[in-house]
């Protein structure tokens, strides 16, 4: 079955309005794209001004420790009190 009117010049008239549209709704997703990705890059992954700590938390670093290697001598000088005491061969 064939079209009943196939005058495509008058086709063509009645559609630029519609088709006007769909390309400036097109151009407008394109720029508010444009604007997100700008946006996202300007405002990047940048800390805020307060860091990020939370209040009553110190981010203030002390050395008040001492380093020393008295764990390894405690192990080596401990005297043996929990120790099993030896078995022997009675028989």
């Amino acid at each position: 079955m064939s079209a009943p009117d196939t005058n495509t010049e008058a086709k063509k008239a009645a559609h630029k309005t519609p088709i006007a549209g769909m390309i400036a709704v097109v151009v407008f997703a394109i720029v508010l794209l444009f604007v997100l990705v700008a946006w996202l890059s300007y405002a990047g992954n940048a800390p805020d001004e307060s860091g990020g700590v939370e209040d009553g938390i110190s981010t203030q670093v002390t050395d008040d420790a001492e380093v020393t290697d008295d764990a390894e001598s405690a192990t080596e000088s401990a005297p043996a009190e929990d120790a099993a005491p030896a078995q022997t061969d009675a028989e």
